[in-house]
């Protein structure tokens, strides 16, 4: 009996060796996946949206349900040493930018539902919309003594005027749509501005001054 029972102490304990290695496969498993979906995650709402700040793309990432919380920033600057993207300057700031080896972590867009994709696009284009509407878009106007109102237009980037546009209309009422629309699209105003004047050009983005430099 005495052998018997530890026989079956040994069994049970490599049982017990088994399901810990079980475990930790497991684990790691749940934990390559889990780096998987992060990096596809980035790339997906990088595609979706375009050029981002990571706290613009860090809101992306979970306000759209993409991913659970993560860090952001070590993900980024892993996928940067590996060429996966790239960093640049715009009137944002520092901005994230995707190179063509993203096209690979892109192709993993097969293993999300359909209706899994469908709310995380809705959500992302809310988002798209959200952000444009945050740019400072400045609109005023003053009544003149001549009969005509002028309407002064303006998007600028804290101190950054990104675009200017001084209009003359008739009446204050007129005045006051005009208005009213800049707030709402002065956006596409811009793209559309920069369309018809730029000749095919990309749409021109800011660096800072360095220092020391002058215009």
């Amino acid at each position: 009996m005495g052998a018997i029972a530890a026989g079956a102490a040994i069994t049970a304990t490599g049982a017990g060796n088994v399901g810990q290695v079980m475990g930790t496969a497991m684990l790691q498993s749940a934990y390559k996946l889990g780096a998987v979906r992060r990096r596809f995650s980035i790339v997906y709402a990088l595609n979706r949206i375009g050029d981002m700040t990571p706290d613009r793309l860090d809101r992306c990432l979970f306000e759209s349900g993409l991913s659970e919380p993560f860090n952001l920033n070590a993900e980024l600057s892993k996928m940067v040493e590996e060429g996966v993207l790239r960093q640049s300057v715009s009137t944002d700031g520092l901005v994230y930018k995707l190179t063509d080896a993203s096209a690979a972590i892109l192709s993993d867009i097969g293993k999300l539902k359909p209706e899994e994709l469908s709310e995380i696009n809705v959500s992302l284009d809310e988002l798209k919309s959200r952000f444009e509407a945050e740019s400072d878009y400045i609109a005023q106007y003053t009544e003149s003594s001549t009969g005509v109102v002028p309407v002064f237009l303006s998007i600028r980037d804290g101190a950054s005027i990104l675009m200017k546009l001084n209009i003359i209309v008739p009446d204050v009422a007129t005045a006051r749509i005009v208005t009213r629309n800049w707030m709402k699209n002065a956006h596409r105003a811009r793209h559309s501005v920069w369309e018809s004047i730029g000749e095919g050009l990309p749409f021109p983005s800011f660096r800072p001054l360095e220092e020391g430099r002058k215009l």
